[in-house]
């Protein structure tokens, strides 16, 4: 009996060996799975660590290209901006040529209507004053002079040329101006200090002016008559006759005239 108790005893012991041998198997299972997934693990690892580096290089990369598209953007952008400025200068200098050119012109213009001004200086218009089919203009001229300006030398100053303007239409119309150029200018002078004689008559009497010069004269008249009007001097210059002149100093074109001007 104690011998099979002995060998119970040592069954048990062996049962209980062969329990722990089973449970250590099982845990070298379990090591063996944790050591495979630690070498996946690793494996991720090394490859995570791998796309870093890759990734840091491309950001590298990346930070010097867009340093280098940065300066280069910067000097294309100095650059155009220089060649921006050139050009502004160009135009401003190109539009300020312009305005001394159209200047120039200007003035070019207003000497040559000058000239042609006084190229005609020694010419008079007359205006209304009848008008026959067959007459001698010269002779009709020479009788309103005399007896409706009443210039004494009406007869005998001399006339270069006379005839009247544009073709006759009809009887019915108006009859056309006169146009007479005057040998010398001092007897267009005087003919013209007795211009007042024709107020309050349908008679005029104009100096033969370009059109422009016409035109820019009707654009002060306004400001001309109203000086007039105040009792001041107004009057054209001879030599420049767009240029107005009130109390003795030159009138810009397009400045009104207020009353304190006007009383000075």
């Amino acid at each position: 009996m104690a011998a099979l108790d002995k060998i119970e005893h040592i069954g048990q012991k062996l049962n209980s060996i062969i329990d722990r041998l089973s449970k250590l198997d099982s845990i070298e299972s379990t090591v063996r799975n944790i050591e495979t997934n630690l070498a996946n693990l690793k494996a991720r690892t090394a490859k995570l660590e791998e796309f870093q580096a890759t990734a840091k290089t491309d950001i590298a990369d990346l930070k010097k290209s867009w340093s280098f598209n940065t300066d280069k953007c910067k000097e294309y952008r100095d650059d155009l901006k220089n060649k921006i400025d050139e050009q502004n200068e160009r135009i401003t200098s190109l539009i300020e040529s312009e305005k001394k050119l159209n200047h120039q012109m200007d003035e070019i213009i207003s000497k040559n209507l000058y000239l042609e001004a006084y190229s005609r200086r020694e010419n008079i218009k007359f205006f209304n004053i009848p008008e026959a089919r067959e007459e001698d203009t010269e002779e009709v001229l020479r009788s309103f002079m005399e007896r409706d300006l009443g210039y004494r030398n009406g007869r005998s100053v001399e006339i270069q040329r006379v005839h009247r303007l544009s073709n006759r239409r009809n009887s019915n119309t108006a009859p056309r101006p006169i146009i007479a150029r005057f040998l010398r200018y001092k007897d267009v002078e005087e003919i013209f200090s007795l211009g007042q004689r024709l107020e309050g008559t349908d008679f005029q009497m104009f100096r033969d002016l370009p059109l422009e010069i016409i035109k820019r004269r009707k654009d002060q008249m306004t400001v001309f008559k109203q000086a007039r009007r105040q009792g001041m001097r107004a009057s054209f210059s001879k030599s420049q006759p767009d240029k107005l002149f009130i109390n003795g100093s030159f009138w810009p074109p397009g400045k009104c005239l207020d009353a304190t001007e006007a009383a000075e």
